[in-house]
C-alpha cells in the first residue's frame, strides 16, 4: 500500500517537477509505463513536451520530433522504483524498428543511426524503494545525417540474478521499460501524417464470435499509432450497437498497412449493419463506413475440404500401389517368358 501511495506521489510530483524546471515545457506527459522487478515494480514516463506538441496524445508518451541536421534537442524522463529495495537501473538508447503493425525494441542494446545521436546525463541510476529521480536526453542530429524517421527506445533496465532452489545455477532475469523514438530528419517543413482506410468487412467466426476488419494504409511521410472505434447502426430490427474499442493499437511506417480488428460481443444478432470505423493517430483522424454482413460461419465446408484431402491422399496411395504391383507383375511375366 505504501509503495501504491509512492507511485500516485510520483505522479504528483512529476507535474510540479515540470513547472519548476527552467527547461521549457509544454506540458506534462502522463502514462507510466510499468514493468514487473525481482521485487515490484519500477516505471519511466517521458516528461518534457515541445510547446508546438502540447495537444497531441503521441507526444505526451513519445518523443517524436522532426529535426534539421545540426539540431540538439533534450527531453526528461522520470524513473520510479516502485519495489521493496533499493534498485540499480541502467539507461540507455537502442534501435527499434516497424513491422507487422507493431513497434518492436531490438534486442539487447542493438545499435542504429539514430542511436549514436542520443546520449544520456545518467546512464546508471540508483534509487531507493519508492524513490524517483529525473534523468536527462539529448539527441544531438549531426550535419550529414540521413533524411527520413528512424526509431529506438529509451529503455530502463533492471538485471537481477534468480537463484532457484535445488542448487541449481542461477538465472539472470532482465526487465526493462522505454520510451519510444520516432525522430525524423530533414530540411523544410515536416513530412505530412495521414492515413485512410481502404476497406471494412465483416464475419462471424466458428466459435460464433462477430469480427469487424479496417484496412488501413499509412499514405504519408510519419510513423502513426492507430487506435479507434467502432459502431454499428441500422441493424436487424433497426438496432444499434456500440462503440467498441479496437483489440490492439496498430503502428505503421510510411508506406506500411495492416489490418485493424474489432470484436463485438457474441450476442450481436445476425444481419445486416452499417459500419463506422473512426480511427485516430495523434491529432489526425480518418472515418470509413461500409455495410458489413453478419452470418453463421459454416463449419461443415472446413470438414467436408477436410475429408475430400483425406480421400484424395487415400486414392494417391492406392494409384501409386497398383503401378508398383503392375509393375513387379510385368517384369516378373518377362522373366518367365521362353526365350
Amino acid at each position: 500500500m505504501r509503495r501504491s501511495i509512492g507511485f500516485i506521489m510520483f505522479a504528483l510530483a512529476t507535474g510540479i517537477l515540470s513547472i519548476l524546471s527552467p527547461v521549457a515545457s509544454a506540458a506534462t506527459s502522463s502514462g507510466l509505463s510499468v514493468a514487473p522487478g525481482p521485487q515490484g515494480s519500477f516505471g519511466v514516463r517521458l516528461v518534457d513536451v515541445p510547446v508546438s506538441e502540447a495537444d497531441n496524445p503521441r507526444a505526451l508518451r513519445y518523443i517524436i520530433d522532426y529535426l534539421p541536421t545540426g539540431t540538439v534537442i533534450h527531453r526528461r524522463v522520470l524513473i520510479a522504483n516502485d519495489e521493496a529495495k533499493t534498485a540499480r537501473f541502467t539507461v540507455y538508447a537502442a534501435a527499434a524498428h516497424i513491422a507487422d503493425g507493431l513497434f518492436v525494441g531490438d534486442a539487447g542494446a542493438t545499435g542504429n543511426e539514430l542511436t549514436t545521436w542520443v546520449s544520456v546525463q545518467h546512464p546508471v541510476v540508483t534509487l531507493a524503494a519508492g524513490a524517483f529521480v529525473t534523468d536527462m536526453i539529448t539527441i544531438r542530429v549531426p550535419p550529414g545525417a540521413t533524411r527520413g524517421e528512424q526509431y529506438g527506445v529509451i529503455w530502463v533496465q533492471q538485471t537481477a540474478k534468480a537463484h532457484p532452489r535445488g542448487g541449481e545455477a542461477g538465472v539472470t532475469e532482465v526487465s526493462r521499460v522505454g520510451v519510444r523514438l520516432y525522430v525524423a530528419v530533414g530540411r523544410g517543413g515536416a513530412p505530412p501524417i495521414s492515413f485512410d482506410i481502404t476497406s471494412l468487412t465483416g464475419h462471424r467466426t466458428v466459435a460464433g464470435q462477430p469480427i469487424i476488419v479496417a484496412h488501413v494504409n499509412n499514405t504519408g511521410g510519419r510513423a502513426i499509432d492507430v487506435s479507434g472505434t467502432l459502431s454499428l447502426a441500422d441493424g436487424p430490427g433497426n438496432t444499434s450497437s456500440g462503440p467498441f474499442r479496437v483489440q490492439r493499437i496498430v503502428t505503421l511506417a510510411p508506406g506500411q498497412s495492416w489490418n485493424m480488428t474489432f470484436a463485438p460481443p457474441r450476442s450481436l444478432p445476425d444481419g445486416s449493419w452499417r459500419a463506422t470505423v473512426t480511427l485516430v493517430s495523434g491529432l489526425t483522424k480518418a472515418t470509413a463506413t461500409a455495410t458489413v454482413q453478419l452470418a453463421p460461419a459454416v463449419a461443415g465446408q472446413a470438414v467436408l475440404s477436410g475429408m475430400q484431402w483425406i480421400w484424395l491422399s487415400l486414392g494417391g496411395l492406392v494409384l501409386i500401389l497398383v503401378l508398383v504391383m503392375g509393375g513387379y507383375a510385368l517384369q516378373h511375366r518377362r522373366r518367365r517368358a521362353p526365350a
